[in-house]
């Protein structure tokens, strides 16, 4: 297990597939596991953090062309390119955006750094209003965990 051609199969995912965590030998070393600390990446205007995050806010856990959003937690105000970084990264329970805050601006595309309101991001058919990026249209099945939506998880 772990070997070079396994290594290279997970950064080449299918192209609306997660490519998902990598075994813990095979991962980025404990000091890439938290991309700038507390004080985020500096590559990025905006407070952000992650697991082997790259330039368009793709991470260990999700590596598709078209993952190349990260999304502000409101719990710290800290852009995450998923709900696993944000577990990575910190040591509280992260809150979803409830629906009276959906104006605020909580979405940042990785391809143009532009920052979307939760509104516009939801009603983007999985494009970027901005640059016109593709967004991975998998990650509507994510959104309960981002965003207090009517979703499975709240009609339980």
């Amino acid at each position: 297990m772990g070997g070079p051609e396994e290594a290279e199969a997970a950064d080449e995912p299918a192209a609306d597939e997660p490519a998902r965590s990598r075994a813990a030998s095979n991962g980025p070393a404990e000091s890439e596991a938290t991309a700038g600390g507390s004080r985020g990446d500096a590559r990025f205007d905006v407070p952000l953090r992650g697991v082997g995050v790259d330039d368009e806010t793709r991470c260990v856990h999700y590596r598709t062309a078209r993952d190349v959003i990260a999304i502000r937690f409101p719990c710290c105000e800290t852009f995450f390119p998923c709900f696993e970084c944000h577990a990575a990264c910190c040591e509280h329970d992260t809150e979803r955006w409830p629906p009276d805050r959906f104006d605020e601006r909580a979405v940042l595309c990785g391809a143009c750094r532009e920052v979307l309101t939760v509104d516009s991001y939801l009603a983007s058919d999985h494009e970027c209003s901005n640059c016109g990026a593709s967004f991975n249209p998998g990650c509507v099945d994510h959104y309960d965990r981002y965003f207090a939506v009517g979703t499975k998880r709240d009609e339980q």
